[in-house]
């Protein structure tokens, strides 16, 4: 896509109030996962336990409507709006394998509905990978700073869109200073370098985690995705410089995490899940 005809259609999506866009009806996604559990030794594996994060049951563009499993389970949530299930796992034999099914149903909308931030300053601050009180990344920031904060979001987008060159997955986070200094990185640098000079521009601003999909899917582990979300004019705009896509299509954008560099849920600091026992755990 050429750079005039990406930034008329970033233009139009500004220029559409979201409240307006989010009067359209709600467009419905299915997201099947497969759960493998195996027995790695010669001992029954039993009264284990794995959390996981569901779709965010109210995030700005979607509503988790259906959860699907047929295990007993239990839906929690946490400080940040999470939606967490804790499954009670059956027993596994010696060096078995057991594959569960687990879905979900999700009401997505093309643009997100206002949402208030009563206290901004947690998606201000620095934090581990998000470096918004280094010189480096200030500098970067200022440089990108306009007369609006939609103007300076888009700056930052054009900015981390051309300065990065995608690296393919890489294992290990790097962090927003890291990528400004390599030039380079996967979806997770994109999305904690935008993030990062967001916030040294005071527009606050966050990390997601989660699928990208057109329609219904059964999403394979590799694609779990990171892009960042800014709040503008009242509601949570999407950012994704690595897929070169600025305010929208919401509606493909199923979040199921918000990075924070701390642990506020039974997950941790996990990005999908984690495992209370012995089994192993592919998902």
């Amino acid at each position: 896509m050429s750079a005039s005809r990406r930034a008329v259609l970033a233009w139009l999506a500004a220029a559409v109030p979201a409240r307006a866009l989010a009067a359209e009806p709600a467009l419905d996604r299915q997201l099947r996962f497969a759960i493998t559990l195996t027995n790695p030794g010669g001992d029954v594996l039993q009264d284990q336990v794995l959390w996981l994060y569901a779709p965010l049951a109210d995030g700005p563009a979607q509503k988790l409507l259906r959860v699907t499993c047929a295990l007993a389970h239990e839906q929690v949530g946490d400080p940040l709006g999470h939606t967490l299930l804790k499954l009670a796992l059956p027993p596994v034999a010696p060096w078995g394998t057991k594959v569960l099914a687990l879905g979900f149903e999700v009401a997505m909308r093309r643009a997100p509905l206002p949402s208030a931030l009563d206290d901004p300053r947690p998606w201000l601050r620095s934090e581990r990978y998000i470096e918004v009180d280094d010189a480096r990344i200030r500098e970067a920031a200022l440089a990108l700073k306009r007369a609006t904060a939609i103007e300076t979001a888009q700056a930052i987008y054009e900015s981390v869109r051309t300065r990065l060159q995608y690296a393919g997955y890489v294992a290990d986070d790097l962090g927003a200073l890291q990528a400004l200094r390599q030039g380079r990185g996967d979806c997770t640098e994109y999305a904690f370098l935008a993030v990062a000079l967001a916030r040294a521009n005071g527009i606050p601003a966050r990390m997601v985690g989660g699928y990208v999909t057109e329609g219904s899917a059964a999403p394979r582990a590799e694609e779990y995705h990171n892009w960042a979300e800014l709040y503008l004019d009242g509601s949570w705009r999407l950012l994704d410089a690595q897929k070169e896509r600025w305010l929208a299509p919401s509606e493909q954008y199923v979040a199921f995490r918000l990075y924070r560099d701390e642990a506020v849920n039974p997950v941790g600091l996990a990005h999908r899940f984690r495992m209370d026992g012995r089994l192993r755990v592919r998902m």
